[in-house]
């Protein structure tokens, strides 16, 4: 591929937003870009990986392979060697742009979520510097022809500034809804002038605004479920200013700006790889439930090591802190520093030796991991009783209800085909997938002396597993469905004008 063939290539990445949300403000005339775009180009459904988890998709869309292959399903990921947790590293992976650099095509790229830096001699990358989830907790880029501008002549985005952990309270989502309005309009300013001085054939720029705000905003949204929400949820979030819509239209403008700079000869992809839906916090009882059922058991305090000891007690504390001193833990301190005092808390000190399954932290679905021989570390279930176990655990699943009879789990997804494919992956082996129940407030299951309250309950909206493509090409491309593991061969067939 030369450089001088390559047509040039914007793809605009909405991080989590949802496809319905989306046609609804090209609908009501909210989204002229994104509808004049619709009209030259072709909309595709986008199905990723999502039905695992968030953190599967935008590994499995700059790598081209599935999670079975990158191995990353969240920003926190199983050790099986060391029977602990570990913060998501990046370096193992390498992004489809790395080859296009390679091969002489100018790339630029902007917070591409759980992207490496690939280290561009020309163009531009640049991570962390408005990112939804933060890895490292500070920018990076590259080349360092940058440095200068994004240093003295940039304005940090509002969510490197404005800690949004935990907030519910009215005047902190206006804030939120302030922090997203103007970092997606900053956003749009900083791609511009990286575009126009850099000149990248291919340009990938990020917009994750509307997945922050969609988290604490979703019930704002008309067609969220109205049946789910309470009118107190549904009236208090008339009051959310900036609104949810107000961001979109923002996003879209900025868009218009992009593609107009762009030229009519660009071929434009904007895209989701995942959308959003009603939620009322996250279900946080999956690991008592698996005690409950003698699928796991937590080591005896004889049994546990001094520093097991000393763990159990500081997780014991993590959980009684007042909320308030959590943020402002979160706000002072390093998310760094933050990372590693969290990361041997995260999973209970075990006996391993009678643990056949046990919970992985989530940000949304159930994560289950069996505790196998010849792949954990310290492995109690045997190779053969693998599928046993799994469909055991299913059943269990499937047969749960609150005392009022109402079903808690609506799926539950198996992530290996045979019990020798699993003894490779370091995934969850089953996934959860909550029933509207499970958000209940107390929730209580049916036949158990268990009751749960959800954590993070001012999250109202959850990842929905389906996102959109809308895309403008030179060969008038059009398909209904789109995997997020072809779309890195798209955009390199755009760049060469060689799409059948």
């Amino acid at each position: 591929m030369k450089p001088k063939k390559a047509r040039p290539v914007l793809a605009i990445g909405i991080d989590a937003a949802e496809p319905a949300l989306i046609r609804t403000s090209i609908e009501a005339g909210d989204s002229p870009a994104l509808k004049r775009l619709l009209e030259e180009g072709a909309w595709s459904t986008v199905a990723s990986p999502a039905p695992i988890g968030s953190g599967t998709v935008w590994p499995t869309f700059f790598t081209g392979t599935g999670p079975e292959s990158h191995g990353i399903h969240s920003d926190w990921c199983w050790r099986p060697e060391e029977m602990s947790l570990a913060r998501y590293d990046d370096r193992g992976l390498t992004p489809f742009w790395k080859r296009l650099d390679d091969e002489g095509v100018r790339v630029g790229v902007l917070d591409v979520p759980f992207a490496p830096l690939v280290g561009l001699k020309e163009g531009f990358e640049i991570s962390e510097w408005g990112a939804h989830d933060t890895l490292e907790g500070r920018m990076k880029f590259a080349p360092e022809s940058l440095d200068a501008m994004l240093s003295r002549e940039i304005a940090p985005h509002p969510f490197s500034m404005n800690g949004h952990r935990g907030a519910h309270e009215l005047e902190a989502l206006k804030q939120l809804g302030r922090d997203c309005l103007e970092g997606a309009r900053l956003r749009g300013e900083l791609a511009l002038r990286l575009i126009a001085e850099t000149a990248p054939a291919f340009s990938l720029i990020v917009f994750p605004e509307i997945h922050h705000a969609s988290h604490k905003f979703w019930h704002t949204f008309p067609s969220a479920g109205d049946a789910f929400y309470s009118r107190d949820e549904v009236e208090k979030g008339k009051l959310i200013k900036p609104s949810l819509s107000d961001i979109v239209r923002e996003v879209d403008r900025q868009i218009g700006r992009l593609i107009e700079a762009m030229g009519d000869e660009a071929t434009v992809m904007v895209f989701s790889l995942h959308g959003m839906r009603q939620a009322r916090g996250l279900p946080a009882f999956l690991d008592v439930l698996l005690g409950a059922h003698s699928f796991s058991r937590i080591a005896g305090w004889s049994a546990q090591s001094w520093r097991e000891r000393g763990l159990s007690l500081f997780a014991g504390l993590k959980r009684r802190t007042p909320a308030g001193l959590k943020k402002l833990y979160h706000r002072r301190l390093p998310q760094e520093m933050t990372n590693k005092l969290a990361q041997p808390t995260m999973i209970p000190a075990y006996d391993w030796s009678e643990t056949r399954a046990f919970a992985l932290p989530s940000d949304q679905h159930g994560w289950i991991r069996i505790n196998l021989s010849g792949r954990e570390a310290k492995g109690s279930v045997p190779l053969e009783s693998y599928d046993a176990t799994c469909l055991e655990i299913e059943e269990m699943l499937r047969e749960l209800r609150t005392e009022d009879g109402q079903a808690l789990v609506h799926d539950v997804i198996r992530t290996a085909e045979t019990a020798r494919d699993a003894l490779s992956q370091v995934i969850p082996d089953m996934v959860v997938h909550w029933a509207d129940a499970a958000f209940n407030l107390p929730m209580r299951v049916g036949g158990l002396m268990l009751e749960a309250h959800p954590a993070a309950t001012g999250q109202t909206g959850q990842h929905a597993p389906l996102g959109f493509c809308l895309m403008k090409g030179r060969a008038g491309f059009k398909a209904q469905t789109i995997w997020a593991t072809e779309m890195h061969s798209i955009i390199k067939a755009e760049l060469s004008g060689n799409l059948d």
